[in-house]
């Protein structure tokens, strides 16, 4: 059966450098940021966003062929992910870290960074913005009206977490799945080819000296993800509402013109 992927073209046109492969909420738009000061070009998970319809269902079929084994379609690989990231020569944020195991097979020379921070930190950050989003009733349900972009980022978000956690949001189980998560890089890769980078303890001699780069003169970047994902959400929330509105406002329209023809007719 044929796949979304295979219709998109191989855009790959340099080698992937960097795998970032730590968890949402650890720091990875920071690491965007300084990638790009660095001359990579980092696929975040926020550039899903840019073209939302084409990247959030690619991930999703890649999410159902690689963890749901739906026997008629085969996995994603090096050929797949060349065609899903196309131009980019780096990758981090979810839903790419679900795929570490299966991105390092397509990308053996590709250094890995682990962003981390505290599991208690992370598990109330997830809380707030991601955890939050995907449990919220009002997108659950708005996921079967929009198919552009809410409905497929939800689908997708839905499908991330059922793997990380089986969409068991309990504490203990998170923070238990996020240890996992480390934990099982950490004796996949080998060490001189992994950096565990922890965002307000390390900064650019570390990142730069693991790529080889040169220490740019400048601060560590900042980035502000939670307000970033929060204006995300807002903004989603607001069409849905207008949507709901117009459709609203068409019904009494076209109540009133009903009553009208049978005044008349009457």
């Amino acid at each position: 059966m044929s796949r979304l992927i295979d219709n998109e073209p191989n855009t790959q046109v340099k080698p992937m450098r960097v795998l970032c492969m730590g968890m949402a909420r650890t720091g990875t738009n920071s690491i965007t940021i300084a990638l790009r000061k660095l001359g990579l070009n980092p696929y975040h998970g926020s550039e899903c966003f840019k073209n939302p319809p084409r990247d959030f269902n690619l991930w999703i079929e890649a999410l159902q062929c690689n963890f749901f084994n739906p026997g008629d379609k085969k996995p994603y690989a090096r050929e797949e992910f060349d065609r899903l990231l196309g131009p980019y020569d780096a990758c981090l944020d979810i839903p790419a870290c679900m795929f570490w195991a299966d991105l390092h097979r397509a990308y053996p020379d590709a250094k890995i960074i682990l962003t981390k921070r505290d599991v208690d930190s992370w598990v109330k950050s997830a809380n707030k913005t991601v955890f939050n989003f995907v449990q919220m009733p009002f997108f659950r349900f708005w996921q079967y009206v929009d198919s552009t972009c809410i409905g497929p980022l939800y689908q997708m978000s839905d499908l991330v977490w059922r793997i990380f956690c089986n969409g068991d949001f309990r504490e203990e189980v998170t923070k238990q799945k996020y240890l996992e998560h480390y934990e099982k890089i950490r004796a996949a890769i080998p060490k001189e080819q992994l950096l565990e980078f922890e965002i307000g303890k390390d900064g650019w001699e570390e990142l730069c000296g693991f790529l080889g780069e040169e220490v740019p003169d400048e601060p560590w970047p900042k980035a502000y993800p939670t307000a970033e994902f929060q204006e995300h959400i807002d903004i989603a929330r607001r069409e849905a509402w207008w949507t709901i509105a117009r459709w609203l406002g068409m019904g009494v329209v076209g109540a009133v013109g009903t009553l009208g023809w049978l005044y008349y007719q009457g």
